[in-house]
């Protein structure tokens, strides 16, 4: 799926040349269009266009809220072809490192290939905490009925999906504090041992 390509360009990897302290924004950043609120009043968490996200219940931390808004932007991004509207909601959702190299170069995108659509399932697996103020938040995801051009996303076989997003506790160029995504693996194979099995069992949804 295009989001793949997206998402994937900036790797956990991160986690190891953090910083303790929330680091202190660049002071030549422009101003961002929006606020934070404004960003989450925006976001469909409940998937767009013809793509539906069904959410397990769970208990959310402010960490794991924030991870859920940059998963359900990821496939925001997969249902529509304009991105002009949603690449600003990203902006308020992550880490300035990772909306410079990850999402601002897709500002301009209004023709992003072809859609995906059907209906998909999320559950938090867990979140870990990698040192302060960095958390990996590990969600299940069920692609077994998303298309993509009117063809199956994958063998339904393999439908159980793993995705990560490391959450950063920063002060970003906008002089705002929060949790944001510093980077995402969308196929998270690292954590297979640990969620593999479950998410597996679990991923088994009709619409």
């Amino acid at each position: 799926m295009r989001r793949l390509v997206v998402a994937s360009v900036v790797l956990l990897s991160t986690a190891a040349c953090t910083t303790d302290p929330p680091p202190a924004p660049a002071p030549s950043a422009a101003a961002p269009a929006m606020t934070v609120d404004e960003a989450h009043r925006l976001l469909p968490m409940d998937g767009a266009g013809d793509l539906t996200i069904t959410w397990d219940p769970s208990p959310d931390t402010d960490e794991v809220q924030a991870a859920r808004r940059s998963l359900a932007l990821n496939y925001w991004m997969d249902a529509v072809t304009d991105w002009t509207s949603i690449i600003p909601v990203g902006r308020m959702l992550s880490a300035d490192r990772h909306y410079r190299e990850v999402l601002a170069p897709f500002a301009e995108s209004t023709d992003a290939g072809k859609p995906a659509s059907g209906p998909m399932w999320v559950k938090t697996m867990g979140a870990q905490k990698i040192r302060p103020y960095q958390v990996q938040v590990t969600f299940c995801t069920d692609l077994g009925h998303l298309r993509e051009d009117g063809k199956p996303y994958r063998d339904i076989k393999k439908r159980a999906n793993l995705e990560t997003y490391l959450m950063q506790y920063v002060t970003t160029a906008d002089g705002n504090r929060g949790w944001r995504t510093a980077s995402v693996a969308t196929t998270d194979f690292s954590r297979a041992k640990t969620y593999g099995p479950e998410c597996t069992r679990w991923a088994r949804h009709q619409p």
